[in-house]
């Protein structure tokens, strides 16, 4: 690229580099058109770069009259032409390519004049060349190990266009076109092509040749007429010339594309004829078989660089335009397009308008437009006017090339693991159907890619492999130990834990996988005890991502609540635990549970609305409400020393700049608003960051956290839900704004955190520098053990299950003690039915519910806090809250602990204040 550069192109580059490693499969790649910023087009005259370009010799002989900024430096055909070089690894004398890509301009497809000797028809038009040489590049661009790039659509349309089938009949047309397009599929498929030679052959006797005409009828015949009727009946090549994609079949569509043929002048139908069949080809060879090890190694996109988008009519406009127009209206392409505007904008171009008071505003931008579902196919992209003072030239120096996901021996593992786990689920699958005659389908694959439904961790599984490893292996563990209960020789009863334990591709883990693991914890506690205990055999409820399927939704849509009612009698339900999310969707859920008269006892809940006078009376949870959890986080705020030296007081008080979702009424703003009536150290500010976004940009939510930051010198009350915090905490990390002058970082208190950082605090410290992270927490997971105490008990057993040395963290120990909690009571009902001469004693949910009312459990030890639960207390009373502080050694100090502590002796369990020596507050 020639410099200077413009300011911030790194930041740019870096985005671009980012997918062209590894695309975001399913979703529409924008267009991204670059312009730089002075002019009104980009195009307003041969100046600056063009002028360099014409004195230097532009290795593309041509005038860069894409760079009409008037600057000296790089502008945007410089950028697009230099990144051609990312793509490659230069190595000595050798180039390999890294990302298949293809680079076209207008000068390259002139129209010619045929030579004296050549027919006319011979000579390719500029809108067919231009395909030609994408196709081409494409093909000699493919990576090393990456197989070789298949074309059969565009190829067969291609072939289509240069074929003469003369005159005739319709019927005779389509013979001869069929027979020109299998003599085209010989030439690209060179095991059929030496099987028609041979065919072709002639023999000495008369015995050899029937026999050559046998085999030429078998290896030429047959093939050419099944060839023909996969043309003719193909779905997938319907489209041809129409947007009808139910129109008529491909060799009667094709007739008119052929030389003779009444479409062939219409040159913008035979473009999309021949884009639509690259797209669809592209789509396939992006995600090959998952036989072939080339799946695993194909995780860029294809491509294509414009480095000048001209007026209207030029061929790379006209290709761009009936680009945008397939765009709109047919499936996501892997083709990544970058171009430099050289003329005036096209009217369907969105510009992308960005903080100018920012250097990554632009690039930050262009992350959202990849990362999430566009609203436009083009984008038009500024470039800074100023000249870059040296960081991009430093960063390209230091960055020549784009990083690709490097191949290794375990492709072959998968390409071979897929048909063997293939195998082994039409196995599992078989042995279902024959033990279990006649029972319906409990896991459900839904539109999102989640398997929602129901499982004992045998029957179905709720987890995709490779997308959702981790759920797999504790089905697998639930599975064998449920499979223990049920063999035990002593009474059992089923308990289902219900939450979201999927998400779609890309977001974070469930919290809610945590709580599962502290549930499988639990069982193997209780079924491990000694007596005439009840086991219990553990129920796993996918709901999907948002509780989405959790109760009756749209007609024909999974139910999950009420397969678990279903199930009721027939696997001898007592209860169902879990929950974890306050949302109108698991509300809905609980009330479905609840008239089936089943118990719910909820974890990590703690929306009022859930335990309100209109919520169900046969619903109860382990957690506390956001009415309590408020009252810490402000007493923690108001008087913290560790926010204190982080933040400066500000008309009287610390700013707290609170963000939240106003949409979220069960959770996010029910928190939110209760921390704003309870905070008494200073003023609030408040920031709406949105769990749907609907256009909204967490860059751009950074940003205005970090201007009420930068003028308060105040800290962030995080509200939001952890699913939505890794993405606003890098925006955070990379906004400027948030980066104080004193190098002191801002301070970030959370109620509910992401799933990854409780389990690798270090990890989320280290990316994310420029904060200083608190959290609360509903046990003291800090990972001490103390004799005697139920929190180290806790650990010790979770550890025994879980072998990799995890510390586990609050919502695994709300699990845990949900589930001990409910053995707890189906106990004490076994124990007042069971007889002498009936030991496995029948009885329903209403007794456990009954059971829980009254008396009910009376401060019950827990991991997670005194447990007090009954027709009265709905939650637990005083319930013990902590807030603690991570450490980048993986430790974590715990700053305050509040409520009923059990770890605690009577007398002290109760603590009054918090605090350090002398400096002593009050307990909420």
């Amino acid at each position: 690229m020639q410099r200077p550069l413009p300011q911030g192109i790194e930041y740019l580059i870096e985005q671009f580099d980012a997918f062209a490693g590894s695309r975001n499969s399913g979703r529409r790649i924008p267009v991204v058109l670059l312009r730089r910023e002075g002019t009104a087009s980009g195009a307003s005259g041969a100046s600056g770069e063009a002028t360099a370009a014409a004195a230097t010799g532009d290795a593309t002989g041509t005038t860069d009259t894409a760079d009409t900024t008037g600057t000296t430096g790089a502008g945007p055909r410089s950028v697009i032409v230099g990144y051609r070089d990312r793509l490659c690894e230069q190595d000595l004398d050798r180039t390999t390519d890294l990302v298949p890509h293809a680079l076209i301009e207008d000068g390259d497809f002139a129209p010619r004049a045929p030579e004296p000797d050549e027919d006319p028809a011979d000579v390719t038009e500029p809108h067919v060349a231009l395909l030609d040489s994408i196709v081409d590049q494409l093909e000699n661009s493919m990576p090393l190990d990456a197989g070789e790039l298949r074309l059969p659509r565009f190829h067969t349309c291609r072939a289509v266009v240069d074929i003469s089938v003369g005159a005739g009949s319709a019927a005779g047309k389509r013979r001869r076109l069929r027979d020109e397009l299998y003599h085209q599929l010989l030439v690209r498929r060179p095991l059929l092509g030496t099987l028609a030679r041979l065919a072709g052959a002639t023999g000495g006797s008369f015995l050899v040749n029937i026999w050559l005409s046998l085999f030429q009828l078998l290896v030429v015949g047959l093939p050419r007429r099944i060839y023909g009727l996969w043309l003719s009946r193909r779905r997938s090549l319907r489209w041809v010339g129409s947007r009808r994609p139910k129109g008529p079949n491909f060799l009667r569509m094709a007739l008119a594309f052929t030389r003779s043929g009444t479409s062939r002048d219409n040159h913008a139908l035979v473009q999309r004829m021949l884009l639509m069949a690259l797209l669809n080809d592209l789509r396939r060879a992006a995600r090959p078989s998952r036989l072939w090890v080339y799946r695993a190694r194909r995780q860029w996109p294809f491509v294509l660089l414009l480095p000048a988008v001209g007026e209207e009519g030029t061929p790379v406009r006209q290709l761009l335009d009936t680009y945008a127009d397939i765009l709109r209206t047919e499936p996501p392409a892997p083709l990544m397009v970058l171009g430099a505007l050289a003329g005036d904008p096209p009217s369907y171009a969105k510009a992308v308008v960005a903080d100018p008071r920012s250097v990554t505003g632009v690039a930050d931008k262009v992350h959202a437009l990849y990362a999430r579902s566009s609203a436009s196919a083009v984008y038009l992209v500024p470039l800074s006017a100023s000249d870059d003072d040296g960081p991009a030239d430093r960063w390209l120096d230091t960055n020549p090339k784009v990083s690709v996901r490097a191949n290794g021996r375990g492709d072959y593992v998968r390409a071979v693991g897929a048909p063997v786990l293939v195998l082994a689920l039409l196995a599992g699958v078989t042995l279902f159907i024959r033990d279990e005659p006649g029972r319906p389908p409990s896991c459900h694959a839904v539109e999102s890619g989640e398997i929602v439904g129901v499982t004992d961790g045998r029957e179905c599984h709720l987890g995709v492999a490779g997308r959702d490893d981790e759920l797999l292996a504790l089905e697998k563990l639930a599975a064998k130990q449920n499979e223990a209960a049920v063999n035990s020789a002593r009474p059992y009863r089923s308990v289902v834990f219900f939450a979201p334990l999927t998400a779609e591709p890309g977001d974070s883990t469930p919290v809610s996988i945590q709580s599962l693991r502290g549930a499988l914890a639990a069982q193997a506690q209780v079924n491990g005890r000694e007596g005439d205990i009840v086991q219990i055999r553990l129920l796993i409820a996918n709901s999907g991502k948002y509780f989405a399927y959790g109760s009756k939704g749209s007609p024909g849509d999974p139910d999950v609540a009420r397969q678990i009612i279903d199930r009721k009698d027939r696997d001898k339900i007592a209860a169902v635990i879990g929950i974890t999310q306050s949302r109108p969707a698991s509300f809905a859920a609980v009330e479905a549970l609840s008239a089936a008269n089943i118990p719910v006892i909820g974890n990590s809940v703690t929306g009022s609305r859930m335990v309100d006078a209109k919520s169900s009376s046969s619903y109860f949870q382990v957690s506390p409400t956001n009415e309590r959890i408020a009252e810490i986080m402000a007493e923690f705020s108001t008087h913290s020393e560790q926010i204190g030296a982080l933040t400066t007081k500000a008309d009287g008080g610390r700013t707290a700049v609170v963000v939240y979702d106003p949409d979220d009424e069960f959770f996010s703003a029910d928190l939110g608003a209760k921390f704003t009536e309870k905070y008494k150290g200073g003023q609030t500010v408040t920031v709406p960051y949105y769990e749907n976004r609907n256009g909204q940009i967490a860059s751009d939510v950074a940003r205005n956290i970090c201007a009420e930051i930068r003028a308060t010198d105040g800290f962030i009350v995080y509200a939001g839900r952890s699913g939505e915090m890794p993405e606003l905490f890098d925006a955070l990390q990379g906004s400027a704004d948030c980066r104080k002058e004193d190098g002191r970082q801002v301070a970030v208190l959370s109620e509910s955190t992401a799933a990854k950082y409780l389990q690798d605090p270090a990890d989320m410290l280290k990316k994310h520098a420029v904060l200083k992270p608190y959290y609360l927490m509903l046990n003291d997971s800090n990972g001490k053990e103390t004799p005697g105490s139920p929190y180290s008990e806790f650990t010790s057993h979770f550890r025994d299950v879980f072998t990799d040395g995890e510390v586990p963290e609050g919502n695994a120990a709300g699990a845990y003690d949900a589930l001990r909690v409910t053995s707890e009571v189906i106990n004490s009902v076994y124990a007042n039915y069971k007889t002498v001469e009936n030991t496995d004693a029948r009885f329903q949910p209403t007794d456990v519910y009954a059971r829980l009312s009254n008396p009910g459990i009376q401060d019950f030890s827990g991991a997670s806090g005194l447990l007090s639960l009954d027709s009265r207390h709905k939650y637990p009373p005083n319930k013990a809250v902590y807030i603690l502080e991570p450490h980048v050694d993986k430790s974590v100090t715990t700053l305050m602990a509040c409520g009923l502590l059990p770890d605690r002796p009577p007398g002290r369990n109760n603590p009054g204040t918090w605090g350090t020596a002398g400096k002593t507050h009050r307990c909420p």
